[in-house]
């Protein structure tokens, strides 16, 4: 059956719900909820990340491959995170619901420099996202996105996301209910950790410090402020470290330390 089709029979629908309800609290339940949004849209990946008032987001669950995952996950909590259109929803205070990143930005996003080093480095066409409160400060997005190939979410996947919404809430706050927030975030750590040894043996410590500011979003302003130092010489210590790192770009330093990550990882 067609799962962008109206007609979605009562006993696939109860059959998924069931299946969703018997894997509660179990490693067995994103599965589940994969099958049950599966029915509405369709969608090449999926990633669940909890947003909580001003710290970096946890990643709840996600089916990314290593490389995937050092850029979406680890990499986005250590910054990026601040630029993306839902997590910037939540902490505005959005209706909860489903939302295609079309309904979140305007034209000139996708000419930004974020949707060019982020969205295109995970090789992201379209991504739709739903917004659930567990209250003002405390948030759980489910992200589903489509390849480079694939054609963008419309209006009719989001009236369809929204058709199940409250059960789609009520799951998946009753799964984790909090659960293992403070692993992730333990882990979260340790990614942290490990960026801040990116290039170290070639950078002098200021121009690491510049560096970690760039990578988690930055301006040479907005560095130049936090240090303390002119903006001037923020650029200095710019060129020197993208000089000895080999590269010519944000988006250049981007990737390198996204390979850094990913061979942490492995």
């Amino acid at each position: 059956m067609d799962p962008n089709s109206n007609d979605i029979s009562i006993a696939k629908w109860d059959e998924a719900y069931a299946n969703l309800l018997e894997r509660l609290e179990t490693d067995f339940f994103p599965t589940a909820l994969r099958k049950m949004l599966e029915l509405h849209v369709r969608f090449e990946s999926m990633i669940l990340t909890r947003y909580q008032d001003q710290a970096p987001p946890i990643s709840l669950y996600h089916d990314l491959d290593d490389v995937q995952a050092a850029i979406s996950i680890q990499f986005y909590a250590t910054g990026p995170y601040l630029l993306d259109p839902f997590s910037q929803a939540c902490r505005s205070g959005k209706e909860p619901g489903a939302y295609r990143l079309a309904d979140l930005v305007n034209e000139a996003f996708f000419r930004s420099e974020y949707y060019r080093t982020f969205y295109r480095k995970v090789r992201i066409s379209d991504e739709l996202g739903v917004l659930i409160r567990r209250n003002t400060v405390d948030w759980v997005v489910i992200s589903l996105s489509r390849g480079a190939r694939q054609p963008r979410f419309t209006s009719e996947d989001v009236v369809k996301i929204n058709s199940i919404r409250k059960t789609l809430s009520a799951a998946v706050i009753r799964n984790w209910n909090l659960r293992g927030a403070e692993e992730q975030q333990e882990a979260l750590n340790h990614v942290e950790e490990r960026l801040a040894t990116f290039g170290a043996d070639r950078l002098s410590p200021r121009e690491a410090e510049v560096v970690r500011l760039i990578l988690q979003g930055h301006s040479a302003g907005s560095a130049s402020a936090f240090l303390g130092i002119t903006e001037g010489t923020v650029k200095v210590h710019r060129h020197n470290a993208y000089s000895k790192l080999g590269v010519s770009s944000q988006a250049e330093l981007f990737s390198a330390a996204t390979r850094y990550l990913a061979s942490k990882q492995t």
